[in-house]
């Protein structure tokens, strides 16, 4: 189970914005094209801040298991020289 974190919460709150926005330029209210489009990109750059610290922690957590997997195995080497 994933906790629910800020950057999720800008997503939701930035998309339901873009959606209103969009519906109101349709609809033939105020909504400029420039706020439409700023809204987009807000929402493309948290998506991107997202994805590129989920990346992050996975080369982190990967390059931990290989260090913990290289020890297990000099132990395994020193056990096997000592007997």
């Amino acid at each position: 189970m994933t906790k629910f974190n800020w950057t999720q919460a800008v997503m939701i709150i930035l998309f339901i914005f873009v959606v209103y926005m969009i519906l109101t330029r349709l609809l033939g209210h105020s909504a400029t094209d420039l706020a439409i489009a700023l809204g987009l990109f807000g929402l493309l750059f948290v998506n991107q801040y997202q994805l590129n610290r989920e990346v992050g922690e996975i080369k982190t957590s990967l390059k931990h298991s290989f260090q913990k997997v290289h020890e297990d195995i000099m132990v395994i080497k020193r056990r096997l020289k000592v007997e």
